[in-house]
């Protein structure tokens, strides 16, 4: 028997009302979240190198995160998807994950960092990719990159005063400043109702990837393994170059900026191609930020390059939510957002982490950005391959 209209539109009525709520409470969760990445991202090998670890022991401390990303975020993912409370999930996580890192300011023993890194990694791997599926299904509400940008105005705030306080206070500002901004962000994580379709349990067969999906998230991972690079890197050769933390500070901001600037925009430069194809452009550029990083200490042109590698994330990034949304099915979206964080971020990471940490150790510190330039080069390779792979399948997912 068919739904009466007015029965309808008051359905539709309430969903658009429930829409309107969450936008807000999304950008508000996006604004914290990435505040706490823009004092762990830039700093954290920073803080290790100031309490006395070696490049090695930076290396793979940092790959501790990487390694509970690539392990347990699709099993974070699928307990999410059972669990009766999903909000008290993960508002646990998140309070498990501010407390977390408190210790390791009083305490340098390597073994219990160690733990206390798993702990706080364990807590918080699967938190992004939820959000990330919920805000890219309300993209015809508001576009995903106009929700995002909020993340990246609380990544500036957070990279340039941690910057700031680094050199004016320690160590301390360090921990302080990242307990503080990941309990904040409890209250918009609070708000959000969890309960929809999207984050329904599925069976197996219907998150099984194709074999060309897997090709592409291959190549992601070769790419975002570079970021690694650069994340433990990059503030050790704003210092080596002669310039305080407050500059390598202003440095992530301006790359942010540049982030926030195409997705501000990125309704008129995805309509230009597809997206596996800016997807390669990005990475392209991301490669070339990395080897102009290695062969200039010049404070102008690490400004600029700054600048160059913000855009090439930025529009990396949306392409592989636009990727996501419009050739996955809803049953494979929120697996897609896991294995991108889990897999790409995660397996990635640990080994850009290890990587780099033993190049910088027995090569120097040039070497560390050219080999992030040569994993630029091959994960866009990949992509390319992807794209062949798919044009003989007719493009189907299956």
């Amino acid at each position: 028997m068919p739904c009466h209209p007015s029965y309808k539109k008051n359905s539709e009525d309430k969903a658009a009302a429930r829409d309107r709520f969450l936008i807000p409470v999304l950008a508000a969760y996006y604004f914290f979240h990435y505040c706490t990445l823009g004092i762990i991202y830039p700093y954290f090998g920073f803080y290790f190198k100031q309490t006395g670890y070696n490049g090695t022991e930076i290396g793979l401390l940092l790959s501790i995160l990487p390694i509970v990303s690539f392990t347990c975020t699709t099993l974070w993912a699928d307990v999410f998807t059972k669990v009766k409370h999903r909000k008290l999930f993960i508002v646990s996580g998140i309070l498990i994950s501010s407390f977390a890192l408190v210790p390791i300011y009083f305490y340098h023993s390597k073994p219990m960092t160690a733990v206390l890194l798993a702990v706080f990694a364990l807590a918080r791997t699967g938190i992004l990719p939820v959000i990330d599926s919920f805000a890219s299904s309300l993209n015809d509400r508001m576009p995903y990159g106009r929700m995002r940008i909020f993340g990246s105005l609380g990544f500036i705030l957070t990279s340039t005063a941690t910057g700031y306080f680094f050199d004016s206070f320690g160590a301390a500002a360090f921990v302080l400043l990242y307990t503080v901004f990941s309990l904040l962000s409890v209250v918009p994580a609070l708000l959000a109702n969890y309960d929809t379709s999207l984050f329904k349990p599925r069976p197996n067969s219907e998150k099984r990837l194709p074999f060309h999906l897997k090709v592409f998230f291959a190549g992601l991972t070769i790419y975002l393994s570079s970021f690694a690079f650069l994340s433990n890197f990059f503030n050790i050769k704003v210092a080596e170059a002669g310039f305080g933390q407050t500059y390598a500070g202003y440095m992530w901001t301006v790359g942010v900026l540049a982030e926030m600037f195409f997705m501000y925009h990125q309704e008129r430069v995805l309509k230009f191609m597809r997206a596996e194809y800016i997807i390669i452009v990005s990475m392209l550029l991301g490669g070339v930020r990395y080897f102009a990083t290695a062969l200039t200490d010049s404070l102008i042109l690490l400004f600029f390059f700054s600048a160059f590698h913000g855009f090439a994330y930025g529009t990396m990034h949306i392409s592989v939510m636009k990727f996501f949304r419009e050739k996955l099915p809803e049953s494979l979206r929120l697996k897609a957002q896991t294995i991108y964080s889990g897999v790409g971020y995660g397996l990635g990471t640990v080994a850009g982490s290890a990587v780099s940490g033993m190049v910088y150790d027995h090569m120097g510190l040039k070497p560390v950005f050219f080999t992030a330039f040569f994993f630029c080069i091959i994960g866009a390779s990949v992509i390319y391959w992807y794209i062949g792979i798919e044009g003989k399948n007719g493009g189907e997912q299956s």
